[in-house]
C-alpha cells in the first residue's frame, strides 16, 4: 500500500499537467507510449508538486489550528511520509490540481509562444522554415479558428466545406462544419449540417475556393468554400 501511495502521489501532478496540455491544445505531433507518458508525467511533477509544496508549507507556517494544520515538508521522504495521511494526501492531490490548472494555462497563453518564437528564430538563422503553431495539418485546417472567423459568424456557421474522393469530384457533400475529430484521434471524421440546402444552392451558383484539404493517404479532398463572401451577398441557404 505504501508503494501505491507513493507511485500515486509521484506520478498524479504530472499526469494532471499532462492532461491540461491536452486539452489546452497543445497536442503532441504523435501519440505518446505509456513509457514515454510515465517520463513526461515525472518532468511536469517538479514544478507542479513543488509549487503545491510552497503553499502548504505557507498554509502550516500561519495556520496553527490542530484541526487545520499541516506539516511542512521540505524533502522527498518527508513528502512520502507525510501523504501517508489522509488528510494531507487528499490536500496535497487538490492543492495540485489546482496548481497544475494554473501553470498549463499560462504557458499556453505566454511560455509556448516565447518558446515557439524562440526555436523558430534558430531555425530561420538555419535558412529551415519555421514550425507552424500547430502541430498537425489536421489541425491547422479544421481546428484552428482564425480571428477573421469569430469576428464574421453567423448562425453559428464558421467553414463551409466540399468533400469528395480524389477520383470521385461529382459524388460530393456539402455542407458547414460543426465538429471535427481531434488531432490525435486515429479516425478523423467531420460533423457537417446543412448539407442538402448547400447542396442544392452551390451546384446552381458560383463559389470561391479558399484553400484544399488532401488526405494522400486515403484520396479524400475537403475543399473550403469562401463563405464570407456568400455571407456578405447575403445569398447563404436559410435554415
Amino acid at each position: 500500500m505504501a508503494d501505491f501511495l507513493s507511485t500515486f502521489v509521484f506520478i498524479l501532478p504530472g499526469i494532471m499537467a499532462y492532461f491540461w496540455l491536452q486539452v489546452f491544445g497543445l497536442n503532441p505531433s504523435v501519440k505518446h507510449t505509456a513509457p514515454e507518458i510515465s517520463g513526461i508525467a515525472a518532468l511536469l511533477w517538479l514544478p507542479v508538486s513543488f509549487i503545491t509544496l510552497l503553499i502548504l508549507n505557507t498554509w502550516g507556517f500561519f495556520i496553527n489550528i490542530s484541526i487545520f494544520s499541516v506539516d511542512e515538508v521540505w524533502t522527498v521522504d518527508a513528502l512520502n511520509k507525510a501523504t501517508s495521511d489522509i488528510k494531507y494526501l487528499v490536500l496535497f492531490l487538490f492543492v495540485s490540481f489546482i496548481v497544475s490548472f494554473f501553470i498549463c494555462w499560462l504557458w499556453s497563453l505566454f511560455g509556448n509562444k516565447f518558446l515557439h518564437m524562440s526555436i523558430n528564430q534558430v531555425r530561420k538563422t538555419r535558412n529551415i522554415a519555421p514550425l507552424s503553431s500547430s502541430t498537425s495539418v489536421w489541425e491547422e485546417f479544421f481546428i484552428k479558428i482564425e480571428d477573421q472567423k469569430i469576428n464574421d459568424r453567423k448562425k453559428g456557421k464558421e467553414a463551409v466545406y466540399k468533400v469528395y474522393k480524389i477520383d470521385k469530384k461529382d459524388d460530393c457533400i456539402f455542407g458547414s462544419m460543426t465538429k471535427a475529430s481531434r488531432p490525435l484521434e486515429s479516425d478523423k471524421a467531420l460533423v457537417l449540417e446543412d448539407t442538402e440546402q448547400w447542396k442544392e444552392y452551390l451546384k446552381d451558383n458560383t463559389y470561391e475556393i479558399k484553400k484544399v484539404y488532401i488526405d494522400t493517404k486515403s484520396g479524400m479532398v475537403v475543399e473550403e468554400i469562401d463563405h464570407k463572401s456568400l455571407l456578405n451577398e447575403g445569398t447563404i441557404p436559410d435554415d
